[in-house]
């Protein structure tokens, strides 16, 4: 196998173990549920009564207990292995789609949205320590990346597909019930996954080698800890523009919702290409080189907004962008759970953690830069933060290989 190119069209996925296809398979139906969720959720919990205020909180709860979720899922992962925590994630996920499906009460729904993680993404740990561990080292970055390409292609067909709720009304049903009929098709998605986890065979302890493919590294404590660091700078530096990006198109072009909204769509697809591009630079150059490599256009990209004159070739340098954005996620994932041993559920779930907690004050800060400050000032410090993590990546792990980089004469 050992490839992932556009060529293949994904048919090496039917050589895959079975395992692997169904973490990739049911993921991907999750991201296609979850994208709808992303549109539909705050505008439901508004049509139920809850302010401004209380969505913001409530997401802001979500994201931090999710955060914790994950660090606890990921030790629990590796102390009693992966297929009862899927299980159990799973089994959360199914209870809050059926409690948006079922009810309107607003405090019960919050509740759900925070202790059961509706409406947001989730990538539980231990599906990833599954995908490696039955992968093995030579396919793993292949289907890394190949997970994460059939995910943002779910998700690009999850978010044009919101407007069901809108259909659905257009054929009689009241605006509540069409909205709850689309948390009755996230649950369902969760309920199959559930299901099909059942058939998951235990992967821990499976005779994969020990942390010696941390090659006189030192203590995997400690590698994890400079990891997550790296990773954290990355994920602050995006955090400062992410959410803001449409609004300051509005504000600086005078853009409406409907051309931004096509944009960010055009972005997701080209994003899609990325995940191939990457691979095929991991193969070339490595993980570590190949990641590094990606972020250098992204920089760029986001130096150089701020000073462009037109909306069309802002639009044009961000779609430029996005064959590189997002090649880093998947390869990240590969090399950490490639070089960490036994430990990879744990190690997914602080990564995890890291990357929800610092990218939840950045936005502040922003909004208060865009009003007070400099409406450039947010991309500068970006580009500052993306630079810094990749310059740190590139010395602290250059030297530090995954196996099946160090096989390779």
């Amino acid at each position: 196998m050992g490839s992932f190119t556009p060529s293949g069209r994904l048919s090496f996925l039917r050589a895959l173990p079975r395992d692997v296809q169904i973490v990739i398979y049911t993921q991907a139906l999750r991201r296609f549920s979850f994208a709808i969720l992303n549109v539909l959720f705050p505008i439901y919990l508004s049509k139920l009564g809850a302010s401004s205020l209380l969505i913001g909180v409530t997401m802001t709860g979500r994201s931090l207990f999710l955060a914790l979720r994950s660090l606890i899922e990921g030790l629990a992962a590796d102390r009693f292995g992966r297929r009862p925590v899927l299980l159990f994630t799973a089994g959360l996920l199914t209870l809050g789609g059926l409690a948006y499906a079922l009810t309107e009460n607003l405090p019960l729904l919050v509740a759900s949205a925070i202790l059961l993680s509706v409406g947001t993404i989730t990538f539980p740990p231990a599906e990833q320590a599954v995908l490696a561990e039955r992968a093995g080292d030579e396919d793993r970055t292949a289907i890394f990346s190949v997970n994460a390409f059939l995910a943002t292609l779910m998700s690009v067909a999850g978010s044009f597909s919101a407007g069901l709720a809108e259909a659905l009304q257009s054929l009689g049903l009241k605006e509540l019930v069409a909205y709850r009929a689309l948390f009755a098709v996230y649950a369902a998605t969760c309920l199959l996954t559930l299901l099909a986890f059942l058939s998951i065979e235990e992967t821990m302890g499976g005779g994969e080698p020990e942390a010696e493919a941390v090659e006189a590294s030192g203590d995997e404590r400690l590698l994890l800890l400079k990891w997550s660091g790296v990773v954290a700078v990355d994920i602050m530096g995006g955090s400062f523009i992410y959410g803001f990006l449409s609004y300051w198109f509005y504000l600086r072009f005078d853009v409406g919702p409907g051309v931004i909204g096509a944009l960010f769509g055009a972005s997701r697809v080209i994003s899609s290409l990325s995940y191939i591009l990457g691979f095929e630079m991991a193969r070339r150059f490595g993980i570590i080189r190949a990641t590094v490599l990606s972020r250098l256009p992204v920089v760029a990209v986001n130096i150089l907004t701020p000073l462009m004159p037109s909306f069309a070739v802002v639009a044009a340098l961000r779609l430029f962008m996005s064959l590189f954005s997002m090649i880093d996620v998947p390869l990240r994932q590969s090399y950490i759970l490639g070089i960490m041993g036994r430990r990879r559920a744990s190690a997914a779930g602080v990564v995890t953690v890291v990357s929800r907690l610092t990218s939840a004050g950045a936005p502040s800060i922003t909004g208060y830069v865009l009003q007070y400050v400099s409406m450039a000032l947010p991309f500068y410090i970006a580009a500052s933060f993306q630079f810094a993590s990749a310059s740190l990546m590139y010395l602290l792990f250059k030297d530090i290989r995954p196996p099946e980089e160090r096989e390779t004469p």
